[in-house]
């Protein structure tokens, strides 16, 4: 288990999530890999359906979900909400990889090598890039962007947990309201659109935390939240040789989590260590569109 030390980094550097996973090299699954678009608790207003398929015309304004939703309860917090991807559909045989890039005073470095090795290797991967990463890394952006091998998603605009009402993940304040739901799923949205072409079909809130009614808010607006089965290196805090044993236990319909945010960090060296032994035993890679 990580210590406070090494939670504390992980607030500062990623804040991205630091359970669901054993710090030994044994990996650790988690629970109930399917979610169902619909939250319990039925915090989901009937007067806005989304189909989480995004490029709809009909996709509601910010008014209308903030009219919506005001009030409405915010149901359960936390990683694995009703609502919330965590693995490939059912009957999956491929593991997708995704790696997000978090932005922030102390987000913003380029993993170079590690992006390499998975060029080197032709592994596709799903990233998620949150508007500040991008904005600090606009000619890495325009390459990722361009490379088939890699899909862009949204990490949000400002890396917040979403929350209707405030809640807070590893010491991170989430969005305070609907109205602030909808800005860091949107802005980012946006922001990939008008900069480069990208029209997102899957979200992941900073710190992978959000609430029931902020998933069907994502719904409503076109896209599916997503997580994750397997932790890979804990807000790019673990080291190579334990990313590289969460790396090797990647089984099918998996989906994966680590960083390429942090050159530092042992997610790079941990990856190159474990992916060709698994190309070698025929695990194949996908990305999350590619899974639909």
């Amino acid at each position: 288990m990580l210590g406070v030390g090494a939670v504390a980094s992980v607030v500062v550097a990623c804040s991205e999530p630091t359970t669901g996973k054993t710090s030994g090299p044994v990996a650790a699954k988690t629970p109930s890999p399917s979610a169902s678009p619909s939250p319990s608790g039925n915090p989901s207003p009937s007067g806005v359906h989304g189909d989480g398929e995004s490029g709809s015309d009909s996709l509601p304004s910010r008014d209308q979900i903030v009219e919506e939703y005001e009030g409405v309860s915010p149901g359960a917090f936390g990683l694995e909400v009703s609502g919330v991807k965590l693995s490939l559909p059912q009957g999956s045989e491929a593991v997708a990889l995704t790696l997000d890039a978090c932005g922030g005073p102390q987000g913003s470095a380029v993993d170079e090598a590690l992006l390499e090795t998975l060029r080197d290797l032709a592994v596709p991967v799903t990233l998620f890039i949150n508007q500040r990463w991008a904005q600090a890394n606009p000619t890495t952006m325009e390459g990722l962007v361009a490379e088939p091998l890699f899909e862009i998603q949204n990490h949000g605009t400002d890396h917040l947990p979403l929350s209707v009402n405030g809640r807070s993940a590893y010491g991170l304040q989430g969005t305070t309201s609907v109205a602030g739901v909808y800005d860091e799923i949107m802005g980012n949205q946006e922001f990939l659109s008008a900069e480069y072409g990208v029209t997102c079909r899957y979200f992941r809130s900073g710190t992978a935390h959000l609430d029931e009614a902020s998933a069907q808010i994502c719904h409503d607006l076109g896209i599916t939240p997503v997580n994750f089965t397997i932790n890979l290196d804990k807000g790019a805090t673990l080291p190579a040789q334990t990313v590289g044993a969460q790396v090797a236990s990647l089984s099918s319909a998996d989906i994966a989590l680590g960083h390429v945010n942090d050159p530092a960090s042992g997610t790079g060296p941990g990856l190159a260590q474990a992916l060709p032994q698994l190309l070698a035993d025929d695990v194949r890679f996908i990305t999350l569109e590619e899974a639909h």
